[in-house]
């Protein structure tokens, strides 16, 4: 993942229990019985849609970088949420400080749920509920410490719909404040090589 500015959007999203460095890591919450989402709570391991179509699968090349080799020796990887509503519009989360937008995402613990601990991040990071339709992308990261052991994680990023009207609680937000924003008018800066605009430009017309 990346950084916006000086803000690290390894921990943008909260929900769980507190980490040693004081992040936190998302619970899974409880399976929905909807049938457009049965076959995916099932999801615990991203491998499996690396054969899948309509999912875009990308093997990223090794690279060393000490912070992120701790963050995913821990975790299973990364959820990452497009939201949008009948409207078009995305639920991104923003800060004054920060150069750009990121869409809600936390980190999944080793054999919990994707879908779950997806629906469970959006929840506790604008107030929002939830359904989760289906997979978009996944990048299979592997990343070395200075001292050139490895480790792996997913990045897996799901479209999802709004229960009801989408309504963001006033009390929602943690400095990153949830918005819903019209893809048509959303200006992203120019920047190719960076995975957290690359997400949100698969939901912008």
């Amino acid at each position: 993942m990346n950084s916006l500015g000086g803000f690290s959007t390894d921990r943008l999203v909260c929900s769980g229990g507190s980490g040693e460095d004081g992040s936190f890591v998302v619970r899974a919450g409880q399976r929905t019985t909807r049938p457009s989402v049965s076959i995916m709570d099932e999801l615990t391991d991203p491998e499996t849609l690396r054969e899948r179509e309509d999912v875009e699968f990308n093997e990223m090349p090794p690279e060393e970088h000490q912070s992120h080799f701790e963050l995913y020796e821990s975790i299973a990887g990364m959820a990452i949420a497009g939201v949008t509503d009948a409207d078009g519009r995305l639920l991104l989360l923003e800060h004054e400080d920060a150069p750009y937008p990121t869409m809600p995402y936390g980190q999944v613990a080793p054999t919990e749920g994707w879908v779950a601990t997806t629906r469970a991040t959006v929840t506790d990071s604008t107030g929002v509920a939830v359904t989760v339709d289906d997979v978009r992308r996944v990048r299979h990261n592997t990343y070395r410490s200075g001292g050139g052991e490895e480790t792996t994680g997913y990045d897996v990023v799901f479209a999802a719909s709004p229960d009801g009207n989408g309504d963001i609680p006033a009390e929602s937000g943690q400095g990153w404040i949830p918005t819903w924003r019209d893809t048509a008018t959303l200006d992203l800066p120019g920047e190719e090589d960076n995975d957290v605009l690359n997400d949100i430009r698969l939901f912008v017309d």
